[in-house]
């Protein structure tokens, strides 16, 4: 169910990526990785649901765009706070699993293996590219940190 994922976090983070008014006129929708993810977003929320159905084949693969590394380093971290670490249970079309597809497509340039667990999936970013892995690995952290109790946040 969409209540355990922040879909306004996750939005917001997406939303920080995005090149519409920068490189795009207006929002391309499915046939951009973070218009993609959006709309996978909103599904999400929309629908309550962590699953979309053949939904990490719809992931748009001839988005070319150069996208800002920060901003989406920083979304990855965020998707990767919002797993589930499920582990065994990992679903390739988890709402979560398909926006950090896109994330990682855009950023590496490629799909990354997921295997259910967000550590040692940073740890995979950071062995195929180590400046952007450890952008990643550091949000994450900081995330993580921002969490923790006590931290005040």
């Amino acid at each position: 169910m969409s209540e355990q994922l922040n879909v306004e976090r996750v939005k917001d983070a997406l939303a920080a990526c995005c090149r519409s008014g920068i490189e795009c006129s207006s929002c391309q929708g499915k046939a951009c990785l973070i218009g993609f993810a959006k709309l996978v977003a909103d599904y999400a929320g929309v629908k309550k649901t962590l699953a979309i159905p053949g939904g990490i084949k719809m992931v748009p693969a001839g988005d070319f765009k150069v996208y800002d590394a920060d901003s989406v380093a920083q979304a990855l971290a965020v998707i990767n706070i919002e797993c589930r670490n499920c582990l065994d249970n990992h679903d390739d079309n988890c709402v979560i699993n398909i926006i950090r597809s896109c994330l990682e497509v855009a950023l590496f340039g490629q799909h990354v293996a997921f295997t259910g667990n967000p550590l040692a999936y940073l740890a995979r970013l950071i062995e195929l590219d180590a400046e952007n892995g450890n952008k990643v690995m550091a949000a994450y952290r900081a995330l993580k940190k921002a969490a923790a109790p006590g931290s005040g946040a």
